[in-house]
């Protein structure tokens, strides 16, 4: 018989063993037809990466050439508009994306009397304080609001109609003219006190009406980006403390960025409970749905293997495509590119479905060439039968794993001739 033979009957066989495992599909009968689907997938599905960049220092050409092939997605400040071209004659699919705050302007972005002409924010503090004061957010005692730990940041008013506008303008015009992509939008907050614990602005009362004033605000900017063809991501960091807070701005934004995703440092990983692991890998599973954006970020270093695999497992079990991964050890460190592994160059192949839980609780979720699994609960190692062989992450051939607490793991078929 030929090596072909062989190599269907081993497919179909391994295929046979994992639809009787304990989980969704133990019941699922494995057709001819999908036997030869997997062997004809040709289906490349890989990580994409993204790179925030917001330090000061200009990037070398060498690093350009290195890294724009292996980043999808690149954020840098307005001053290195020129970096645009840049990526794109190396990497004509990245997409690049100009940071700029939504919630502050900065005065240390003044020179002279005059605002510089590339602003991390979209309104300038001299044009704000000399033409519309009115703009600037006040507490109850008519104080300027200013961000707690990040001097010379001064909050504004986005409720404020007239602010909407002019920073959805400047902005707009500003991704013309120098051919970005998009925006990142930083600091689509939802609470009252942010940046400033129990200081309240004296314009609102609830963080609803908070809320509402940014959607408002959200509405107006996304008007002006689709008018462009733009892209609009904004910064909505831990909103799984505020149920349905991510759904509602996310009606307004093509993709939300979350600045601390399931690792927040070495060994401190977000656990299962109500406010923890679910809420927080379905914000992903929310945008991949409407097929928006999803940037995560672990904060983690490399050699905190156990939190790597934890967020890289996670972040397959509910990636379709438009799910962006970033390590990052040092919080607001914003510089170096994220680290290169091996691992970025695994093709998955075709999701079979969303993920699901197994008998054990074990998160799972199955590709054509490979499967990922994820034990979020704090203690209890779980023994998973594989039930045909897979390559662990070291390359090693396996039949089972010993998946402790709080980790993930990621495991190859294995085609044998």
């Amino acid at each position: 018989m030929s090596r072909t033979f062989f190599k269907l009957l081993f497919i179909g066989i391994s295929l046979f063993f994992v639809s009787c495992s304990k989980d969704k599909n133990e019941n699922n009968i494995i057709e001819t037809d999908d036997i030869a689907e997997v062997v004809t997938d040709t289906t490349i599905n890989k990580t994409k990466l993204f790179w925030l960049y917001l330090h000061h220092e200009e990037i070398p050409d060498t690093l350009i050439e290195t890294e724009a092939p292996k980043r999808d997605l690149i954020v840098m400040n307005a001053w290195f508009h020129e970096y645009v071209q840049k990526f794109k004659a190396v990497n004509p699919e990245i997409k690049t994306l100009v940071y700029k705050d939504l919630t502050s302007t900065r005065s240390y972005a003044v020179e002279n009397g005059e605002d510089n002409k590339y602003l991390p924010t979209g309104v300038g503090f001299q044009y704000a304080d000399t033409n519309h004061p009115e703009w600037f957010l006040l507490d109850t005692n008519e104080n300027r609001l200013e961000y707690t730990g990040y001097p010379d940041h001064w909050q504004m008013d986005i409720g404020n109609t007239e602010y909407q506008q002019q920073w959805a303008n400047q902005v707009g015009e500003e991704l013309v003219t120098n051919d970005w992509d998009g925006v990142l939008m930083d600091n689509a907050i939802y609470t009252l006190d942010t940046y400033h614990e129990n200081v309240f602005p004296k314009n609102y009362e609830t963080n609803t009406e908070f809320q509402l004033a940014y959607k408002s605000m959200l509405t107006t900017i996304n008007t002006r980006l689709k008018a462009d063809n733009k892209i609009g991501i904004a910064n909505i960091t831990n909103t799984r403390l505020y149920p349905g807070v991510w759904e509602s701005y996310m009606q307004h934004l093509d993709g939300g960025l979350d600045e601390w995703w399931l690792v927040f440092s070495n060994g401190n990983y977000l656990s299962d409970y109500t406010e923890g692991f679910v809420p927080q890998i379905n914000e992903v599973v929310t945008n991949e749905v409407e097929n928006k954006i999803t940037l995560v970020q672990p904060h983690s270093s490399t050699s905190d293997n156990q939190g790597f695999y934890y967020a890289f497992a996670s972040y397959w079990l509910v990636n379709d495509g438009n799910t962006y991964f970033s390590e990052q050890e040092v919080t607001d460190a914003y510089n170096e590119p994220s680290p290169w592994r091996e691992e970025y160059t695994w093709n998955f192949g075709k999701a079979d479905d969303t993920y699901f839980q197994v008998e054990s609780g074990v998160y799972r979720r199955n590709f054509s060439h490979a499967i990922v699994l994820v034990n979020a609960n704090e203690t209890g190692a779980v023994e998973v039968n594989l039930d045909a062989p897979y390559l662990n992450e070291m390359g090693e051939e396996v039949t089972s794993i010993l998946l402790n607490g709080l980790n993930g793991s990621v495991l190859r078929k294995v085609y044998k001739e």
